[in-house]
């Protein structure tokens, strides 16, 4: 099963039910609000976020929707006007299978600091076990995330797209009972374009090569004042040693400055 991670920036928990629903339907048990915290932006409260996204689905199982946020806070509408009977008790079981002790709830605040860091000790521990969704998160942020990602070779970051435009008069019909999908809706993953696989490639064939330069050179220097210590300076071993190690780290500043480049 995997986890979900979905990024949180606002405390509107609609945005949040299209993505979480998805995923579950698709094996997930366990959802976590992941918040960046950032002294510059507004903190969302995550344990009310996680309350509100909750009480929406379990409204939605009772065949009525609430609105959360703006002038309409606190209201809500009966769906018995919107669907007939058959389409309301299918909308029901829909949300009603979604509720339940099957799905573990936690919230997770990381310092922005710490992003890269933290996305990859998830990365590392949960290995295939992992979905980071940013379908809510703010543009700002989102650069941050997907350039981690690319770093840290994770390839499994995903948004939830409406393929039409968004009916917010009635935003129970922009809720994923009434989305198909591939027709209505995507659920992408954003590593998965051409353009972001080249660009990965193109980081490792930069990267991999200095890495290694700089460890070799590293290693023959230890290796150099080693030869020395116990066999002196005008030894053969010790000037070949010395010589390599000299070779690596014009190398390393090679590649510093004149990283190779992808075709």
């Amino acid at each position: 099963m995997r986890d979900l991670y979905i990024f949180v920036t606002s405390d509107r928990p609609d945005q949040y039910i299209n993505s979480i629903v998805h995923c579950v339907q698709n094996g997930t048990n366990r959802v976590v609000f992941f918040q960046i915290e950032y002294s510059k932006n507004k903190q969302v409260s995550l344990n009310l976020l996680r309350t509100n996204v909750y009480d929406l689905i379990k409204n939605l199982s009772l065949g009525s929707y609430k609105y959360y946020i703006g002038n309409n806070a606190n209201t809500i509408i009966p769906l018995d006007n919107e669907y007939n009977i058959s389409e309301l008790t299918k909308l029901k079981t829909f949300y009603s299978n979604i509720l339940g002790d099957k799905i573990k709830w936690e919230t997770e605040k990381i310092e922005y600091r710490d992003l890269r860091k933290r996305l990859s000790s998830l990365e590392k521990n949960m290995k295939e076990d992992i979905i980071l969704d940013v379908t809510g998160v703010s543009k700002g942020y989102l650069v941050d995330i997907v350039v981690c990602c690319l770093l840290e070779n994770i390839d499994r970051v995903y948004t939830f797209e409406l393929v039409e435009r968004p009916n917010y008069d009635e935003p129970w019909k922009m809720l994923i009972h009434e989305l198909e999908n591939g027709k209505r809706y995507k659920y992408t993953n954003l590593v998965e374009t051409p353009i972001f696989e080249e660009s990965s490639k193109e980081i490792l064939i930069r990267t991999t090569p200095l890495r290694i330069s700089i460890i070799g050179t590293t290693l023959f220097i230890a290796l150099t004042l080693a030869a020395t210590f116990i066999l002196g300076n005008n030894s053969i071993v010790t000037q070949v040693i010395s010589t390599i190690g000299t070779a690596l780290g014009i190398t390393s500043f090679f590649f510093i400055y004149f990283p190779i480049r992808g075709k």
